[in-house]
C-alpha cells in the first residue's frame, strides 16, 4: 500500500505495527518540516499513542508551546508529534484546535482504538472499506485496490454520475466497496468488535446574517486573516513558490507572500501555444509589479499529446477537469525550484465568486415576478432580432425551473440530458433520476433564504471537495510537489460564511477578495476589466489537435465502448462534428476521454 503512494511522499516511508491487536499504520513522506526528524508513524513517550499523518497544521507551533506548558515533551519539530499529544490531551475533540490541511489516522494501543480524521473542506483525501469487522484505509483508492483486487469492479451510477458532473461525487466512490471519509468528519473504529463510528466535527455556515459592520470593517477584518492564512501557509524548511494565473485570487495570494517573505517570491505561470486562451501576460505584469523571481512554462500541444493520457490514467479516481492538465505540467515545471506552492483554490466558493450565482438569484426573483407569457414574450423578441444565441439562454435562465436544476445544467453544459443518446446497454436502465436527487440531498433546503448562498453551500460541500481539491491534490502529488491553499482558512472561511449574501455579491461579485486586493496591482488599462481566468484551457484546439489520435483509439479500441458503458457509434458523431469544426462537443467529449482512458488503466488495457 505504501509503494503505491510512493509518489505522495517519496523521501520517506515507515509502518507501525501493533502485534497484539493486528493493527498495522503506515506512511510515505514528503518531507517539508524537520527534515531530518520527522520519520513517521511516530509515537508519544512511552510509545502508547501512534500517528500516521498527510497534510500541514499551520498552526503548530503554538499548539506545541501549550502543550510544553501542559507538561508534553517533544523530540521532533514536526507538526506530526503534535497531533499525538493534542490526541493525549484532548482526544476526538483536537480536531477543533487544528488550523491545515489533514488526513491523519491516531492508533491509542490502551484503548485498542483507532482515530481517522478529514479536514474542514476535504483538501486531503482518505478512502475505506469496511468488511466483517476490518478496516482499511488509504489516502488513495488505488492502494486500497492493491491489497484488495477484488473490489475492482465498476459502479455503474458512479459512472453516470462522472458524466454528469465530471467528477465522482463523494462520499462515493467509482467502486462499489469503497467509500471515502467526508470533509470535517472523524471515524473512531474499536478493534474489540471492529464497530465504527463516523460523526461530523465541522460543516460550512449554511447561512449568513446581515451583521451591522460596514463593508470596509469587515473587509479589513478579512485582510488580516488573509494575511496570517499567507504567513502561516509559508511556513516551511523547503523552498515556497505562488502559482500565479493573473487573476484577483492568485494575484491576492503573490502580494501576500511577497510582503510575508524576506526572500524574493517565486512564481510560475503556465501558457499554451495554441487557442485564444493565455494568462501569461497577465500573469507577467503582475510579477513584475511585485518584482518576483518569475518562471513560465508552455504547455505545448506535443507536449498535451503524452502528458494528458498519462495523467488522466494514472488518477485514482476519474476526474473530468481539463485545468488538472496544466496544474500538472505546472507543479513538474516548478518541482525542481520549490517543493510548496501556494494556489488560490476556494476563493470563488467562499466569496461568491462565479457569475451564476448572481445571474440565478436574479432569474430567482424575476421568475417570481413575471408571468411565463412574458418571458416567452422576450426570448420571441430576442430571437425576431437576430439574437437567437441570446433568445435561448434568456429562455433558460427564467423558465420555471428549480434553481438547483438550473445550476446543474449550467455548471455542467446540460450533460444529463445527452445521456440518452450516448449510454450503452450498461447504463441504459439506470434510474437517471439518482443523481439529481442525491444532488438535492445534500444541498439541503432553500428554506426561504437566497438562492446564491444555498449554492454557494453546495458548491463548499461538493463542488470543491470533489473536483476542484481532488484536482490540486492528484496533479501537484503525482509530482511531489504539495499546494497549500490561502483562503481556506478556518477563521477566513467562517468569516465568508457568516456574512450576508448581498456583501459577497455587491459590484461584480467576490467583493471582499477585490477589496483586499491593492489598487493598480493587476493593469486593467493594459487588460480590460479583470474576468475570472484560473488556468483556463485551450480544450476544443486540443481535441481537435493533439487529442485526436488518442480519441480516436478510445473509439477503436476502449474499454468503457467495448464493454457497453456508452455508445460507440454515438460518440463518433460528436468527434466528427467537433473535429470539422461545425460543433464545439468539447464539454461531452473531454469527460468521456477522461474516463475512457482512466478505465482503459483501471482494467489493466494501458496504451490499448
Amino acid at each position: 500500500m505504501c509503494a503505491t503512494l510512493r509518489h505522495r511522499g517519496p523521501d520517506d516511508e515507515g509502518v507501525h505495527s501493533d502485534v497484539a491487536s493486528g493493527v498495522t499504520i503506515g506512511a510515505r513522506r514528503l518531507a517539508i518540516m524537520d527534515i531530518d526528524g520527522g520519520h513517521q508513524p511516530l509515537c508519544n513517550e512511552d510509545g502508547s499513542v501512534w500517528a500516521a499523518f498527510n497534510g500541514e497544521i499551520y498552526n503548530h507551533p503554538k499548539l506545541r508551546e501549550d502543550l510544553r506548558r501542559r507538561g508534553h515533551r517533544f523530540s521532533t519539530n514536526t507538526d506530526t508529534e503534535v497531533l499525538v499529544h493534542l490526541y493525549e490531551e484532548y482526544g476526538e475533540a483536537m480536531v477543533h484546535a487544528l488550523e491545515g490541511m489533514f488526513t491523519f489516522a491516531i492508533w491509542d494501543q490502551r484503548s485498542r482504538r483507532l482515530l481517522l480524521a478529514r479536514d474542514r473542506f476535504g483538501e486531503k483525501p482518505l478512502f475505506l472499506h469496511e468488511h466483517d469487522g476490518e478496516l482499511l484505509f488509504a489516502s488513495e483508492l488505488t492502494s486500497l485496490l492493491e491489497v484488495k483486487p477484488q473490489l475492482r469492479e465498476l459502479d455503474p451510477y458512479a459512472i453516470d454520475a462522472f458524466f454528469v458532473f465530471a467528477y465522482v461525487p463523494g462520499p462515493g466512490t467509482i467502486v462499489p466497496g469503497v467509500r471515502q471519509l467526508p470533509p470535517g468528519h472523524l471515524l473512531s473504529w474499536e478493534r474489540d468488535g471492529g464497530v465504527s463510528r463516523e460523526r461530523s466535527w465541522w460543516a460550512p455556515p449554511e447561512r449568513g446574517v446581515r451583521r451591522r459592520e460596514s463593508f470596509r470593517s469587515v473587509a479589513a477584518e478579512a485582510k488580516l486573516l488573509f494575511a496570517e492564512s499567507v504567513r502561516t501557509r509559508m511556513v516551511a524548511d523547503v523552498p515556497v513558490g505562488v502559482f500565479l494565473s493573473g487573476g484577483v485570487d492568485s494575484t491576492l495570494v503573490a502580494v501576500a507572500a511577497a510582503e510575508a517573505s524576506s526572500q524574493r517570491l517565486k512564481t510560475f505561470t503556465v501558457g499554451y501555444d495554441t487557442g485564444a486562451v493565455n494568462e501569461t501576460e497577465r500573469a507577467r505584469a503582475v510579477a513584475g509589479r511585485l518584482d518576483s523571481d518569475h518562471h513560465e512554462v508552455t504547455l505545448t500541444q506535443a507536449d498535451v499529446a503524452e502528458r494528458a493520457p498519462a495523467v488522466l490514467s494514472r488518477l485514482d479516481q476519474p476526474l473530468g477537469d481539463r485545468a488538472a492538465i496544466p496544474l500538472h505540467a505546472l507543479s513538474e515545471f516548478a518541482r525542481p525550484r520549490v517543493t510548496v506552492a501556494l494556489g488560490g483554490e476556494g476563493a470563488d466558493e467562499l466569496f461568491g465568486g462565479y457569475p451564476r450565482y448572481r445571474w440565478l438569484e436574479r432569474a430567482r426573483r424575476l421568475q417570481s415576478a413575471l408571468p411565463e407569457v412574458a418571458v416567452r414574450s422576450l426570448g420571441g423578441v430576442l430571437r425576431q432580432s437576430g439574437r437567437v444565441r441570446q433568445a435561448a439562454r434568456a429562455s433558460a435562465r427564467l423558465a420555471p425551473t428549480p434553481v438547483l436544476e438550473r445550476n446543474l445544467d449550467w455548471v455542467t453544459s446540460e450533460r444529463r440530458h445527452r445521456r440518452e443518446a450516448l449510454y450503452g446497454p450498461r447504463l441504459a436502465q439506470l434510474d437517471r433520476g439518482r443523481v439529481l436527487a442525491n444532488l438535492a440531498t445534500q444541498a439541503g433546503e432553500l428554506d426561504g433564504g437566497t438562492a446564491a448562498r444555498w449554492l454557494m453551500h453546495l458548491d463548499q460541500v461538493h463542488y470543491l471537495p470533489d473536483d476542484v481539491l481532488v484536482k490540486t491534490d492528484r496533479a501537484s502529488m503525482l509530482v511531489s510537489l504539495e499546494i497549500r491553499t490561502a483562503f481556506l482558512h478556518a477563521g477566513l472561511a467562517e468569516l465568508a460564511g457568516s456574512l450576508d449574501t448581498s456583501m459577497h455579491l455587491a459590484g461584480a461579485g467576490k467583493a471582499l477578495v477585490h477589496e483586499m486586493l491593492p489598487p493598480g496591482i493587476i493593469p486593467a488599462a493594459r487588460f480590460g476589466r479583470y474576468r475570472k481566468t484560473a488556468f483556463r484551457v485551450p480544450a476544443a484546439e486540443w481535441l481537435r489537435g493533439p487529442l485526436a489520435p488518442v480519441m480516436s483509439r478510445q473509439l477503436e479500441h476502449g474499454v468503457i465502448y467495448r464493454e457497453g458503458y456508452f455508445d460507440r457509434h454515438a460518440a463518433e458523431v460528436l468527434v466528427r462534428e467537433h473535429t470539422a469544426s461545425t460543433h464545439d462537443h468539447s464539454d461531452q467529449l473531454w469527460p468521456l476521454l477522461a474516463l475512457g482512458l482512466w478505465a482503459d488503466r483501471f482494467y489493466g488495457l494501458d496504451g490499448a
